[in-house]
């Protein structure tokens, strides 16, 4: 071999190549680096423990979703979770119901096109899933109409094809069913519907209208109660009273008493401030059905005016069951009772008869333009609810504006009033009541709808009571959301949260790993 030969084999390596394996060289020696193996390690476990954390969003969302029970409800109104009564009654359902959500579950969440308050439905599915996991008996099914046309088959007495046709849940079960409209279980804005055609939800009782329903369907042999009208009562001041009573599976009826009889199957009659007195016709109607040929069993509701109305016959009838009502409007001037004014004020029960199975007996009524219901006949009658701290009754025909003293007033002070009584006959061991409450107010829905007072309860309790019905009464109240509260109110509240939990905070702990790490490598 020349000498040329063998300087061209021996010809250095390039700067190039020893670059390249300069870099070799450093990146295997950074790899088996302890500072590197180290970071390795932390690295790793800084994305495991990423990766268990979205894993435990993930199957939490999956538990929360299959088990509602899991669900926790952080607002300060408990506006996701189900009212004790609903709770209780579900739990000892003996009928296996079924309650149609007639929309697809994802439409239902979004509000149904609602103009605002779509955060309502978010709250009404929540409830609806919690119900379903209180009971066995109980199960909620979302049915999308539009995919199964001939679902509406089966129910040929439910109107479907009316402008008014409003139906959004069906409860089924098996021989009864029932439809519950939007209306009955939403509350919405009448007005801008009226205007604009859009509904602006202001609430859900989705809650009380399954429950309602529930109890339609699987109560046997409903009792009768009588609403009777010919007598210028108005039928809007007794709708709430009314509802309350279909509410807990009474089977109510309006009935002219000038034209028509009181139903013998019927076991309450009602006459809700009658502007003129009953005709001596319809007097002796209602006084031979209180008798039902010496059988009794019957009973009145009667709730007189709050203004002077002179009704002899009906007074007469009273009278026969030791009751009066006196001429006047009562007040209160206790701070203990007054709630505004002087004449809305509370009352104490004073009859253990109708109290016993009350849930809470230490929730008062209240009363608003109350008459004085006054004890004729001791043997006969006795108070349901009563009053006995600094109160009196001031006649129709004196003007208290005109009082000029504490004298005036003193002359009207009472020992106490009864803003309520009930009066009894009895025969062969089977009894008769005229129940007189003084204040048609206390049968509103302002007074009926609000858990503060028990109205609504004590109500449902006499009813109850004077049936022999037991204790089968519920009253649910409308449920709001506490928007101040971290109660989850819209489905863009949910995705967001969502978005927050299993996404974004995984992000940010994974870019500030990265950081520390790579400033830790600078270092």
């Amino acid at each position: 071999m020349s000498k040329k030969e063998i300087i061209e084999n021996n010809t250095p390596e390039t700067s190039e190549t020893v670059t390249t394996e300069k870099k070799q060289g450093k990146l295997k020696t950074f790899f088996k680096s302890r500072k590197t193996k180290r970071g390795t390690i932390a690295t790793a476990i800084t994305a495991v423990f990423i990766c268990l954390i979205v894993l435990l969003n993930y199957v939490t969302g999956l538990l929360t979703e299959r088990f509602p029970s899991l669900q926790f409800d952080m607002t300060s109104s408990q506006s996701y979770q189900l009212q004790k009564d609903t709770t209780e009654y579900i739990s000892r359902l003996k009928n296996d119901v079924t309650a149609y959500v007639l929309a697809r579950e994802s439409t239902f969440k979004s509000g149904m096109n609602a103009g605002s308050g779509a955060q309502y439905f978010v709250q009404a599915d929540k409830l609806l899933k919690k119900m379903d996991a209180a009971s066995d008996k109980l199960t909620v099914k979302f049915i999308d109409l539009s995919a199964n046309p001939t679902f509406t088959g089966k129910y040929k007495n439910i109107d479907w094809n009316s402008q008014n046709a409003q139906n959004l849940i069906i409860v089924d079960a098996g021989d009864s069913y029932t439809a519950l409209s939007l209306e009955d279980c939403f509350e919405y804005n009448t007005d801008d519907y009226s205007y604009t055609g859009t509904y602006t939800y202001t609430g859900t009782k989705i809650e009380q209208a399954v429950v309602t329903g529930i109890l339609d369907v699987t109560t046997e042999n409903k009792i009768g109660v009588d609403f009777i009208t010919g007598s210028g009562e108005e039928k809007d001041t007794y709708t709430s009273f009314m509802t309350l009573l279909k509410q807990n599976a009474y089977a109510t009826k309006e009935i002219n008493l000038t034209t028509q009889k009181l139903r013998k199957s019927s076991k309450i009659a009602v006459l809700y401030a009658p502007t003129v007195d009953l005709s001596k016709e319809a007097a002796k109607k209602l006084s031979d059905w209180l008798d039902n040929s010496g059988e009794k069993g019957k009973n009145l509701i009667y709730i007189p005016m709050d203004v002077k109305t002179e009704t002899p016959n009906l007074d007469a009838i009273l009278e026969e069951y030791g009751l009066e009502v006196t001429d006047g409007m009562a007040f209160c001037r206790s701070d203990k009772y007054v709630i505004q004014n002087n004449y809305m004020f509370l009352t104490d029960y004073n009859n253990d008869t109708y109290t016993s199975s009350l849930k809470d007996s230490s929730i008062p009524t209240i009363v608003y333009n109350t008459r004085d219901i006054k004890i004729k006949d001791k043997n006969l009658a006795k108070p349901l609810l009563s009053v006995e701290s600094d109160v009196g009754v001031i006649p129709f025909s004196v003007d208290p504006s005109e009082f000029k003293s504490e004298d005036d007033i003193q002359k009207y002070i009472k020992k106490s009033i009864n803003p309520a009584a009930i009066g009894t006959r009895t025969a062969s061991d089977k009894s008769s009541n005229i129940a007189v409450f003084g204040s048609p107010y206390m049968f509103t829905s302002t007074f009926l709808s609000t858990s503060s007072y028990n109205n609504a309860n004590y109500i449902v309790n006499f009813c109850n009571t004077v049936t022999n019905r037991g204790d089968m009464g519920i009253t649910i109240n409308s449920a709001g959301v506490d928007d101040k509260e971290l109660g989850i109110t819209s489905t863009a509240t949910v995705n967001a949260v969502g978005t927050i939990f299993i996404g974004v905070i995984p992000l940010i702990i994974l870019i500030i790993g990265l950081v520390i790490f790579i400033r830790r490598r600078i270092k």
